[in-house]
Order: C-alpha cells, then sequence, then structure tokens
C-alpha cells in the first residue's frame, strides 16, 4: 500500500478509528453509468483506462484509494488522478469514464479492517455518522467507501474506509 500515491490531507481531529480531515484538491477518473447502478463493470472500466485505453494510449500508475459513491438510486466508482498527471490528464475513450475535480473539504473517516460487505458498511456508517454528529458536525455529501488494497490482501491486512463529506453546525 506504501507505494501507492494517495491525495493530501490532514488530521484535524482523530480518536480510535474516526478521524476529521481536511483534504486538498484532486481529480479523480469516474465511472458513471446508468444501465450498471451497481457498477459491476467499474473497476475493469477504471483498469482499463490506466492500462492505456484512453486518447492518448498512455499508461497510468495505480492510486489509492478507488472510490465508491453510494447513492439511492445507484453507485458510481473513481479512481484517484495522480498528481503529476493534475494538468494533462488523458482523456477517456470509455463515455461511461468522467474526469472531474474532487473539492477541497472536511471529511469524517471511519478506517476498519477486513473484507467489506454491505451489513458492515451500514454498521460503520452508523458508528461514523454517531460520531461525527457527537462532534458538531453535519453530513453534507452521500457516504463514499474507500478502498487501499489490491484483491490478494488477506482480510487481516486490508485498510477500508467510509468517509463523508461534513461541515460544523
Amino acid at each position: 500500500m506504501g507505494r501507492y500515491e494517495t491525495p493530501d490531507y490532514s488530521v484535524v481531529l482523530s480518536e480510535d478509528s474516526f478521524e476529521i480531515r481536511e483534504y486538498s484538491e484532486f481529480n479523480v477518473v469516474e465511472y458513471d453509468n446508468d444501465a450498471d447502478p451497481y457498477i459491476s463493470r467499474g473497476f475493469g472500466t477504471l483498469f482499463s483506462y490506466i492500462s492505456d485505453n484512453n486518447k492518448q494510449n498512455q499508461k497510468i500508475s495505480m492510486t489509492v484509494p478507488v472510490i465508491e459513491e453510494i447513492r439511492q438510486d445507484k453507485m458510481k466508482m473513481a479512481f484517484v488522478v495522480s498528481k503529476k498527471l493534475k494538468d494533462n490528464i488523458p482523456e477517456p475513450n470509455d463515455s461511461n469514464l468522467k474526469i472531474r475535480k474532487f473539492d477541497t473539504g472536511t471529511f469524517a473517516v471511519i478506517k476498519y479492517s477486513g473484507f467489506s460487505n454491505k451489513e458492515k458498511e451500514s454498521k460503520m456508517i452508523q458508528r461514523l455518522e454517531e460520531w461525527y454528529t457527537g462532534k458538531g458536525y453535519i453530513r453534507i455529501s452521500n457516504y463514499m467507501l474507500a478502498f487501499f488494497n489490491p484483491p490478494i490482501t488477506p482480510p487481516m491486512f486490508r485498510r477500508n474506509e467510509i468517509m463523508v463529506r461534513v461541515e460544523k453546525q
């Protein structure tokens, strides 16, 4: 995990597995496909993009985390774009991929290990919400899942996070 680039952030508050973070702006390439609401083809499409399936036929370094946005009607998945490509991000060939900015902001985060699943994610979201509301924050975005490891990583070494954009009440 340490060999992959991650977005820049500073920790404002840290307690156990919870953090309030200030993220700097970064770019993502996002998979958003109405015909694939559960993003079953998301990772493959994004991996193809970074492997060289883009208008410049350019290989792009893998970064972490892979981010999944949880929405009522469907999900989105995104790869973080390396900082060195900030001003020259290769244009996707696939119409379901879009380049977008992930704006600077404050996020509440809970970190957990093991395999992630809907039941565990629901419990983590509930714990996170109780924690950040207790600290005087309110949610201003959808929840996002952040995955940091390749699929072959043993459960005890996996790093997962749930994050949400927040602001002080």
